[in-house]
């Protein structure tokens, strides 16, 4: 008779044991691997995040090499910068923030990178300032000025207005910090407006408007031994601090003429006649229906000089892009909501076209 050996086939608990070990091993060797610091995911990522960010520097290059080939000067534009940025980026503050005029900060939203890009096309990395913030009181002293901005500088010929009888005289102010810029300019802001008015009037009102209220905050809010001049506050500097919400509710307003933020409007004979400034500004069309990109901004001052100029008539067409908006909800148009309660008490000024906000608060760059 045959025997049988049986042999049972297995493993033995010992070796059941081991085989569970290896594997929790390989499986936190599979896992190190994959999820630690210098894992595949984590090298993924970076990767990943290294090539968004190639990509952004090169429609931020792309952009900044379309303004300039725009411009016949070799210099970058603000209006031909913002134009070629919406092009690679999408829409101007919900996409990307411009600010400055020259350096320039782009922002990148989605991303929060920023680049500062100065008139002559280089673009450099932005500055991070440590230990201060946005509405932080600062000790801040103005130059003495005991005459104040005298009346003579005043007069109807410069600010088309009879109504400025008395001298401008330095108030006692406290100051705020308003932004902190990517090149690393601190601006700041009065806490309150200045107690005077000064009144505009007619073509050479607008002419002069914005080079008189600089001149004015100038000759007495300046500090020559830190080298800060002072300017007022205007429309710019709000509109720049807007968020998405604010940039699209003040796009799409239309009032009841039919008028729309950043729209253009063509007008024929009878409402033919503009002061000269005009003709500089960005927006502007003199016998066209196409409007001005190379100018200067509607808040800058042209040749930094009062003018006797008034005003001169289109012979075919005068176009106008127009400005006009209205906040229902500002407080909701602001991220930020101490830059918004500091400048929340302002003074307006109608003026010819295009209608201006002068605040005599002040704004201060170091």
């Amino acid at each position: 008779m045959k025997k049988i050996n049986m042999k049972e086939k297995g493993i033995t608990l010992i070796a059941l044991v081991i085989t569970i070990i290896v594997l929790l091993i390989l499986a936190g060797v599979t896992i190190a691997t994959l999820t630690g610091d210098n894992g595949i995911l984590t090298k993924a990522t970076e990767a990943r995040d290294k090539t968004e960010e190639g990509e952004e520097e090169e429609k931020v290059k792309l952009s900044v090499a379309g303004a300039l080939a725009k411009d016949n000067g070799g210099e970058i534009k603000e209006g031909y910068l913002d134009e070629e940025l919406a092009s690679q980026f999408g829409e101007k503050g919900t996409d990307y923030n411009l600010e400055g005029s020259g350096p320039y900060t782009v922002t990148i939203i989605n991303s929060g990178r920023s680049y500062l890009i100065d008139k002559e096309g280089t673009i450099g990395e932005a500055i991070k300032r440590e230990g201060i913030e946005v509405g932080d009181y600062v000790n801040y002293v103005p130059d003495a000025n005991a005459e104040g901005y005298t009346t003579d500088k005043l007069s109807s010929d410069i600010t088309g207005s009879t109504d400025n009888t008395s001298a401008i005289i330095q108030d006692d102010l406290k100051w705020r910090i308003s932004n902190i810029d990517a090149s690393g300019r601190v601006d700041l802001i009065s806490d309150t407006p200045t107690s005077q008015t000064v009144y505009f009037s007619g073509a050479r009102g607008y002419n002069n408007g914005v080079y008189v209220i600089n001149d004015v905050c100038r000759n007495l809010y300046s500090n020559s031994s830190l080298e800060i001049e002072a300017r007022s506050l205007n429309l710019k500097d709000i509109e720049k601090k807007m968020n998405a919400t604010g940039i699209a509710d003040r796009n799409a307003y239309t009032n009841s003429s039919g008028n729309q933020y950043g729209k253009t409007k063509t007008y024929r004979s009878g409402y033919n006649q503009y002061p000269n400034l005009y003709a500089q500004e960005n927006g502007s069309g003199i016998n066209t229906e196409t409007v001005k990109k190379d100018g200067i901004d509607v808040n800058e001052d042209g040749d930094n000089s009062p003018t006797t100029e008034d005003a001169s008539t289109a012979n075919d067409g005068l176009t106008v892009t127009q400005m006009y908006y209205y906040m229902s909800k500002p407080s909701a148009y602001f991220d930020d909501q101490e830059f918004y309660n500091m400048w929340i008490y302002v003074k307006f000024l109608d003026t010819f076209f295009y209608e201006f906000i002068y605040f005599f608060k002040l704004r201060l760059s170091s």
